[in-house]
């Protein structure tokens, strides 16, 4: 016999349990023993409350105008499984036993709350335990509805009491709702906040080649000193040496002149000396004797020129300039470089992460995401904001599947979503939900992208292995393709402009190729490399609204855009944002988001597109 532990533990339903197993999902409500009975569906036992099932099934009954009879058959809003119904119609399904006695258990036997997992907490004893989302009004009562009248959560005291009669929805569909509204400004908020961030980045960086510019002027000042004192060594040197060759070539003449001037002195003086000796000593008959000799020695000293003025010789140094302040010898100046923020800001939003082996194409649709799950042989369809919503196998006939490129189309009234696969040889055809599978064989040798003319109606296949492309009415086998070859080198993704041109991503070329909606070859932009313009080993490519074409370069780990002549325009992703090896590209373009598939590391990103 159980006792209160074991009532406890029963009782202590996790979330998952609560949410997939006691939920409709449709309203989103948990069942009862009332209109929202669970009811079983036979064809592929998925659960709804028999109040959903009824307003399906006669949706369903006014969209094929069958008239005013009972309705038999209906399809299964999950699988779309066909569902026949017995004379009583939905209440006559059978009921699902097992959800039934959970949902006693949960509403009669335990008052257990059912609460999200962050709000779940550990006791002492490791045993989870709940806080009731209880009304303040009624604490023993769970707010499990909501009072369309007066706009506000009740439980079910509340509705028999102060609410009687007033319109009430299950609070989770309309917390759901909720949800639905905040998510997009929650987006735009997360982004704001990334903007924020670039924006602090490119501040940071500011800040940073300020400092850089300032040490760098602050060295080319200091060099330009040490120029100019070399070159006032220099001309300093050349002056002194100036004064020093002058004073030499100078000096030398002087000293000539004093030395011949200092011989003729002494000869000078000896003849005078002499004559005034005899004059002392001789006896006059000797001095009567020698007086003309003697004459003569004088005559010869007076008759010397002597200089009446001296031609004394100076050295000066006249300056040409004496203040260096007059000199221009440069300035400081400042520059503004205007930096897009963009650069700095992370333009990821979210991104999709082990769920998918080697992804390859995708495309949007009513505000989902098919993605190519080439390593898993499936089509993986997201939301906008990353979460699955549901996949299907490509490999449906048995016998082998390699799923590459994956567009979306309207063929007969419907949504039909086209995949190239290399192992059919042609093209593997569904509806959104993966069901009703059919196929086209021997389209080409080794099918690629994909798309659809939009202007012609004409499906065009990107035939990789032989190096063309066909073009043929779409989803029309009967008419043999018509093929277009123009020096291809293992073509790749393909999309059409707005204007009805054809764009091929020619890989092994490195450039993208432009055709007319007839096929004449037009144009040719992208050289090999990877400078702005140029690509290396472009993948997939997509047109946007305003006709820019984005190309995954993958080679360059990033996404080019060009605009619809091929002018280079801008990058819209780089390696710097995460980018490993893209393939696929697609727009959400109410959004303004961009979706890449990433082979190297791969994930799906979801990324901010503004250019």
């Amino acid at each position: 016999m159980a006792g209160p532990e074991s009532d406890l533990q029963a009782a202590a339903l996790p979330r998952w349990v609560v949410d997939d197993i006691l939920t409709c999902g449709i309203c989103f409500e948990t069942f009862d023993f009332k209109s929202k009975k669970p009811k079983s569906l036979p064809s592929c036992r998925h659960v709804f409350c028999m109040d959903c099932l009824i307003k399906h099934a006669a949706s369903e009954q006014n969209q094929r105008k069958q008239g005013q009879g009972k309705w038999t058959t209906f399809e299964c809003p999950t699988c779309r499984k066909k569902v026949n119904l017995s004379p009583k119609g939905v209440e006559g399904l059978p009921d699902d036993r097992t959800v039934l006695g959970l949902t006693d258990k949960v509403l009669n036997k335990g008052g257990v709350s059912l609460k999200a997992k962050d709000e779940e907490k550990a006791n002492k004893d490791g045993m989870v335990t709940r806080v009731m989302d209880t009304c303040l009004k009624h604490p023993r009562e769970e707010l499990r509805m909501f009072c369309n009248r007066c706009a506000v959560p009740v439980c079910a005291e509340c509705v028999e009491i102060e609410h009687d009669g007033h319109s009430t929805s299950g609070i989770k569909k309309v917390a759901g709702m909720s949800k639905e509204n905040l998510n997009p400004l929650l987006g735009e908020g997360k982004w704001k906040m990334k903007e924020l961030g670039g924006h602090l980045k490119g501040l940071q960086y500011a800040e940073e080649r300020l400092q850089v510019s300032k040490e760098a002027a602050t060295a080319d000042v200091r060099e330009l000193g040490r120029t100019l004192k070399s070159e006032i060594d220099e001309i300093v040197a050349i002056l002194l040496g100036e004064i020093e060759s002058r004073y030499k070539d100078k000096f030398e003449v002087v000293t000539k002149e004093k030395d011949s001037a200092s011989r003729k002195l002494e000869e000078l003086n000896q003849i005078c000396s002499g004559v005034a000796a005899e004059l002392e000593t001789s006896t006059p008959s000797k001095i009567v004797e020698k007086e003309q000799e003697m004459g003569d020695q004088l005559k010869q000293v007076v008759s010397q020129d002597v200089p009446v003025e001296e031609y004394v010789l100076t050295l000066a140094f006249k300056a040409s300039r004496t203040k260096l302040s007059d000199l221009s010898f440069g300035e400081v100046t400042e520059t503004v470089d205007t930096v897009d923020r963009k650069s700095f800001t992370n333009r990821v939003l979210w991104q999709v992460e082990g769920k998918m082996r080697n992804p390859g194409g995708v495309t949007t649709w009513d505000e989902e995401v098919y993605v190519v799950d080439r390593g898993n042989k499936q089509i993986q369809v997201f939301d906008c904001h990353g979460n699955s919503r549901r996949r299907f196998s490509t490999d449906v006939f048995g016998n082998g599947s390699e799923p590459q490129d994956v567009c979306v189309t309207i063929f007969e009234n419907e949504s039909r979503v086209l995949v190239t696969d290399k192992y059919e040889q042609g093209l593997r055809i569904f509806d959104k939900y993966g069901e009703r599978p059919d196929r086209v064989s021997g389209v080409c040798k080794g099918p690629m992208g994909l798309t659809v003319c939009k202007h012609s109606k004409t499906l065009i296949v990107v035939d990789e292995d032989s190096n063309c492309v066909r073009m043929c009415p779409a989803l029309d086998r009967r008419g043999p393709p018509t093929n277009y070859a123009y020096s291809f080198n293992h073509p790749f993704g393909i999309t059409t402009g707005v204007k009805g041109k054809i764009f091929i991503s020619d890989c092994q070329n490195h450039c993208v190729k432009v055709l007319s909606p007839t096929g004449e070859h037009l144009d040719t932009f992208g050289s090999e490399g990877g400078g702005e313009g140029q690509l290396r080993h472009p993948l997939g490519v997509h047109c946007d609204d305003q006709g820019r074409i984005l190309v995954a370069d993958s080679g360059n780990k990033r996404v080019e855009v060009f605009s619809e002549e091929g002018e280079f325009v801008a990058h819209a992703v780089t390696a710097e944002d995460g980018l490993g090896c893209p393939v696929g590209v697609a727009l959400l373009q109410q959004r303004n988001m961009l979706v890449v598939t990433d082979t190297e590391s791969h994930k799906l990103l979801f990324l901010r597109y503004s250019l």
